[in-house]
């Protein structure tokens, strides 16, 4: 395990030192466990670095707050490690790192994998509300919804123990680092950039994934160039989990036919790619919160010795001798250049590092059902899916005061990242030739003048608009922008410290009639889902 600083990440390496490198990324709330029953088959060929999200797993709890930022530390990280040139595969957020690794650094990418990953995940909103829910109740109500949203009810009542993993997983993650990592996805929306995508790309979604589904993954075929698409019958959000078999042959097939070759950059030539050696990781000091779960033993990684981890005793139970159904001709990517060299044999494996989290490869969790499709990989024809809906409503043009930008446009976006688009969209839509110029003074000076300065932070902004709007009785006011309090970040606590000040300043039945208003929209907002 690597010693991780702020600006890079935590991970682990797995197979020959001299591979090509194939980095793994994981899903919001996971760890790299998630890739447990991948790896003793993808480091036969590949040198496999698998990382660790921000407070997740025992990282260091240092928030980052988009997907740029997530692709910059993992770029460091495999700068320090002199890796350059390097396929990429991610499930969710790490999907969306993937897409970002893609758009920004394509000379670095050999080839793509998505799985149950979006060009968009879900809407701001529905973001915004986790991080309520977390805030005032911290992530106990994740949790225990987590295994629902990534399983089919058949697997998680045929797995307890797997279904107890995923729980402990999220309950063990830094609530701070979930936040950012929700704050990242509501920003994420690279729709419009999807046909600048050159690496090779395949997008796997399981068929019961009622997260990103697959729709979301038909989204994205129909927008980058080339990409194929395989659906895994049986399976939701975590595919790699639910259908660990079908998932190792699909990424074994993509990245052994569809390997760019790297591309220089001072000669304006594509290369063959150097064989990358990456040092033997320094060990990490054991971070995780109490309480977290022990790592699994039962099919460990191919791993030797190591300062922190005794050596394995057994071999690593070999996928079974059927392999997982093929790809159709249509779902792999016909090859852009030479294939990425397989070393005839493997190399000497890398030094079993300490585990913080709870893993896959564990005496309980042992099924021969976890080791098997339940049906074949059906791909899905070229064609591409339906198109996402839901566009906002377009806004007309307005010219601001000679000699500086207008500000309506900045307004109309702070606006609806503090109110939400549902509500920005009801008051706009109902505007008439009455109403029209108020609600674009509004946009345009209280939400593009004021709100856009940086004098103050969004969080304080709303401290100063509840006091004043106590001040004055706005109650229904008072209301709207309680809920913008939560989606700025401010807690429960923190909104009743602000109405407790009111009541010395403003008066008792001010204040009274505050609390009412404010803790009923509290309720709503961070009462965890059923």
């Amino acid at each position: 395990m690597s010693e991780t600083a702020p600006t890079t990440l935590q991970y682990r390496c797995d197979g020959p030192e001299e591979a090509p490198v194939l980095i793994l990324g994981p899903s919001l709330g996971t760890t790299w466990h998630m890739w447990d029953r991948q790896v003793p088959q993808l480091a036969q060929h590949w040198r496999v670095l698998r990382f660790d999200l921000p407070g997740h797993g025992g990282a260091p709890a240092h928030p980052a707050g988009s997907v740029a930022e997530l692709a910059a530390r993992l770029l460091a990280t495999l700068d320090s490690l002199g890796v350059q040139h390097f396929g990429y595969a991610g499930c969710g957020l790490g999907g969306a790192v993937g897409v970002e690794l893609a758009l920004r650094h394509p000379e670095r990418l050999a080839s793509l994998v998505l799985i149950a990953a979006s060009a968009r995940f879900g809407t701001a909103e529905e973001f915004q509300q986790r991080g309520m829910i977390v805030r005032a109740n911290g992530l106990d109500p994740i949790a225990r919804t987590a295994p629902e949203r990534w399983f089919t009810g058949g697997f998680a009542a045929a797995q307890p123990a797997i279904t107890d993993w995923a729980v402990q997983m999220v309950r063990t993650t830094d609530p701070g680092c979930h936040i950012a990592a929700c704050d990242a996805l509501a920003a994420f929306d690279v729709r419009a950039e999807l046909g600048r995508i050159g690496a090779p790309t395949l997008v796997l979604v399981g068929s019961e994934d009622q997260v990103t589904g697959p729709a979301e993954a038909r989204s994205l075929v129909a927008g980058i160039p080339d990409a194929r698409l395989a659906v895994v019958p049986g399976a939701s959000h975590l595919v790699p989990v639910e259908q660990p078999a079908a998932v190792t042959e699909l990424l074994v097939t993509h990245f052994t036919n569809a390997w760019r070759p790297a591309f220089d950059l001072t000669t304006g030539q594509t290369v063959l790619p150097a064989a990358a050696a990456l040092p033997a990781p320094a060990p990490y000091p054991p971070t995780a919160p109490a309480g977290a779960i022990a790592p699994f033993p039962e099919q460990p990684v191919p791993a030797t010795t190591g300062p922190l981890v005794p050596a394995p005793t057994g071999q690593v139970t070999p996928f079974p001798e059927q392999p997982a159904p093929a790809m159709a001709d249509s779902a792999v990517i016909p090859p852009a250049g030479p294939a990425a060299p397989f070393p005839e044999q493997p190399g000497p494996a890398v030094a079993a590092p300490a585990v913080t989290g709870p893993g896959l490869n564990d005496p309980g969790l042992t099924d021969p059902g976890m080791h098997a499709a339940t049906g074949p990989v059906a791909p899905f024809p070229e064609q591409p899916g339906p198109a996402m809906t839901g566009a906002v409503p377009s806004v007309p043009e307005h010219s601001g005061p000679a000699g500086r930008p207008d500000p309506y446009e900045t307004g109309l976006k702070i606006r609806r990242e503090v109110l939400g688009d549902a509500h920005v969209d009801r008051v706009l839509a109902q505007a008439d030739d009455f109403s029209g110029d108020f609600e674009e003074l509004l946009t345009r000076y209280a939400w593009g003048e004021i709100w856009d300065r940086s004098g103050l932070d969004r969080r304080t902004r709303s401290c100063v608009t509840l006091t004043a709007l106590v001040a004055g009785g706005h109650l229904e006011e008072l209301a709207l922008h309680t809920r913008a309090a939560l989606r700025n970040g401010l807690t429960p606590g923190e909104i009743k410290e602000v109405l407790l000040q009111t009541a010395v300043l403003c008066g008792i039945p001010a204040a009274n009639s505050a609390f009412r208003v404010a803790q009923q929209v509290v309720r709503e907002e961070t009462a965890p889902a059923e």
